[in-house]
Order: structure tokens, then sequence, then C-alpha cells
């Protein structure tokens, strides 16, 4: 048997690959990679999430708004509400046997109403002074108004209804307005050179116009085909718009009052109007289309009245600070998705990271935005809380976003185009009627812009 030496056993030697993670222990779980892909996905959820305190804003803002609404409402009733004035109009009180039942006795009961005889031509010139009232952070605007009336009318040979009498000495005239609690006062008028006396109209029964009765005193009917020259006057204060009911076969109206933002209101636009930097003057020319003479019953205001439309002006704010920050606030969701591409693309292109928590606080600053307006709007008016509410935004953005890239480069492009946002919302806000046009322009050219910064970039790498 050969000697062959057996090899000696070495000792154990530690492994040159030994195990990083103790027998048992978990392994760590890699690092979670979303892409770009992924993302996106996360960004586009939090633009999502961020629109809930954005909606939060828009309650608020409604709820100022309804602020407003109840100090106007409160002045309104303080001052005197929105005036729409009825020119002369001719009333023959009537009267009529009521029907008896079988076998009734006792005096014999009438049964009241009128006939109406509209002017064959009314004329109204108001001249309005109008002015601001404050409650606290909110205001309205009011008007003292003098209103010169004349009118033509005809009187016809009137039928009367079978059992109707024809009440001729209590005949007179009406003139009115919405509110007369400044006007009876100071109210005058004329029939033919003579003047009448003013007395209360309170069995008129008229639901919104309150009524003065002019009597005129007659012997009985008059010859049919007199004509009454009226002219008279009223003076009367009232809220935001002014108007005139045209209760006449023809009717003139003319408006003057050194406000530059009118808007007119009504049945009919004004035929003529001249509207510069400090004043407006408008004339309309109306009539209805209705028989002159009107056989109405108890309520016999109410149907002369009630189917009546008005013609007139509203005396609007120059710049509607709660409708221009209602129609700002509905940007907001634009500008958060811009002000998020734009990091997206400085990632994309540029090579820098942005963690999702950084976008958060991004979209905050720009949801702040409608906010701030809103705030420094009602005691500054829109133009400098929009430019407060702009430079505080761009600044806070802009500066955090040099904090987050480190790159001054980035910063000042990001507030260049933040800035640009801002500044092109200002101008489609004073558009109005090109502000649909201006905003599709816009982000059609937005998109075109993403399209060709991101057309090379590799959307399903890391």
């Amino acid at each position: 048997m050969s000697d062959i030496p057996h090899p000696t056993p070495s000792p154990a030697t530690p492994s040159a690959t030994p195990s990083a993670t103790p027998s048992g222990a978990t392994p760590p779980r890699p690092p979670l990679r979303l892409g770009r892909a992924g993302k996106l996905a996360l960004v586009g959820g939090l633009l999502l999430v961020l629109l809930l305190p954005h909606f939060m804003i828009e309650g608020v803002i409604e709820e100022r708004q309804s602020y407003q609404e109840q100090v106007r409402e409160g002045i309104a009733r303080s001052w005197g509400p929105a005036q729409s004035v009825l020119g002369p109009v001719l009333v023959v009180p009537t009267r009529a046997p009521a029907p008896r039942a079988v076998g009734e006795v006792g005096p014999l009961r009438w049964d009241r109403g009128a006939v109406a005889v509209l002017p064959t031509r009314l004329g109204a010139e108001a001249r309005l002074a109008p002015a601001r009232r404050k409650r606290g952070l909110f205001e309205a605007v009011v008007y003292d108004a003098e209103v010169a009336l004349t009118a033509t009318l005809a009187v016809p040979a009137i039928t009367a209804e079978a059992n109707t009498e024809l009440l001729w000495r209590e005949a007179f005239l009406v003139t009115g307005a919405s509110d007369l609690r400044s006007a009876a006062a100071g109210a005058r008028l004329s029939a033919d050179g003579r003047e009448l006396a003013a007395r209360d109209a309170p069995d008129a029964n008229c639901f919104g116009t309150e009524l003065v009765r002019w009597d005129l005193g007659l012997e009985g009917p008059p010859e049919p085909g007199r004509t009454l020259e009226v002219t008279g006057a009223l003076s009367m204060r009232g809220t935001g718009s002014f108007g005139l009911l045209p209760l006449a076969r023809r009717a003139e109206l003319s408006v003057t009052a050194p406000w530059p933002t009118p808007s007119f209101t009504g049945a009919g636009l004004p035929v003529r109007s001249d509207v510069t930097e400090s004043a407006f003057t408008a004339n309309w020319q109306e009539g209805t289309g209705q028989p002159l003479v009107r056989h109405l019953g108890t309520s016999w205001c109410q149907g002369l009245t009630g189917q009546a439309t008005q013609v007139g002006v509203d005396l609007l704010e120059a710049v509607p600070t709660y409708r221009m920050v209602t129609r700002a606030s509905k940007y907001a969701a634009m500008f958060l998705a811009l002000a998020f591409l734009t990091y997206v693309l400085f990632e994309l292109v540029a090579g820098v990271r942005i963690h999702l928590v950084q976008y958060g606080l991004l979209g905050l600053s720009v949801v702040l935005f409608p906010l701030l307006l809103l705030a420094f709007g009602e005691p500054l008016g829109f133009a400098a809380a929009y430019a407060i509410s702009t430079a505080a935004v761009v600044a806070q953005a802009s500066a955090y976003t040099a904090a987050v890239t480190r790159r001054a480069a980035l910063a000042g492009l990001f507030a260049g185009i933040l800035g640009g946002l801002f500044g092109f919302l200002y101008v489609v806000l004073s558009l109005e009627a090109y502000a649909l046009l201006a905003g599709a322009v816009a982000l059609f050219a937005a998109l075109s812009v993403v399209m060709a910064v991101t057309r090379r970039v590799d959307w399903a790498g890391e």
C-alpha cells in the first residue's frame, strides 16, 4: 500500500462573498422606481387634491358677495330702492250695483272699479346725481333724481259697461314710483296750467308702486276729444337703477348722470346714447300697442302696471370687484396646472429633482391668489389688489423655486412665466367680450410650446 499523503484539512476561512444579511433577517426592499409616467401621475393626483382648497376659497368669495348684496339691500331700504316711474294717467272711478241674493233687503251695495286713460304722448327727463354709500367694507351706488314730466291726454268718449256709472266728478290723475318717501313732499303737477293738489291713494292696491293722486275737480264728463296738457315734477332717491313705465301711445325718456359705466336695460334700448369717461346721456322712444282706454276692476293700479315693462339704466361699478374676483378664481386651476407643468419641464429638460411635497407647496402658493385678491380688493379695489396679490405670489413662488432648484436662472425663468400668466389674465379679464378667444389661443400656444420643448424626451425612461 503506497504511502499517499492525505491533504491536511485547512481551518475554515471566511467566504470571499459574505452574506450582507444575517441568517434569518429579511432583505431590504429595493427603492421604488416610478419612472416618468408614474411621477406625472402623482403630480396629476396632487393637482386634483389642490382643487379642494380652491373650491373652499370660491365658497369664501360667494359668501362675501352675499354680504355685499345684503348691505346693498339694507342701504336700499334706508335710502330708497331701484325706482320705476309712472307718468300721468287719467283715472275715472266707476261703480255698478252689486248682485243681490234672493230676498236680500237693505241699502244698495256697489262694486267699485276704474277706467284708465293713457296719454297719447308722455315725456320724462331725469337727472341723476349718483353717490356711494358704505357700510364697513361694502358699498352701494345710490342717487338723487329730479324727474320732469309732460303728458298729453286726449279724453275720448268712454262707453261704460252695462249698469256701470262713470264718476267723472271723482276723476283724478296719478303719478307714481317704486318708493315715494322722499318724492311726495316735493311732487307737483298741473293740468292746462292749473296747479293740482296732491293726495295719497291708499285704496289703489298697487304692489310695487306708490301713487300720488291729483284730483281734477271736474263738474261732469268733459267734451269728447278734449285735450289735457299735463306738466309736473318728482324728486326721489333710489339705489342701483332707474326706469320709466312707458304707459302711453308714445313715450320719450331722457336720462343724464355723471356716471361712466351705465348699463341700459328693459324692453328697449335707447335710440341715442352718449357715454364718456365721466358721464352719460341716453334717450328712449317707446310706447304701448295696447288700447289707451282700459276698463279695470277694484285693483285697477295692479291691472295698469302689472303687465308693463320698463326701460331704464343700471348704474354699474366701473370695476365690479366681486365679479372680477370670481372670474379670476375660475382661472386658478389653469394657473396651477401650468405652474406644475413648468416644474415638470425643469425635471425633464434641466435634470433637477423636485419632490412631490415641493410641488404641493408651490401649488398652495398659487391657489392662495384668489383669496389674496379678495382680501385686498374689498378695501383697495380690484386693480390695486391684483397688483399686490400678483407681486406677492410671484415673489413667494420664485424664491421657493430658487431654493428648490438651486439655480437662479430657473428661478428667474419661472418668475417670468408666472408673471406673464398673471399679466395675461388681467388682459383677459379686461377684454370681456373676447375673453374666450384670448384664453383659447393662449392655451393652444402653451400646448405648442410644451410639445416643442418635450419632443425629444424619453417618456419611458427613469
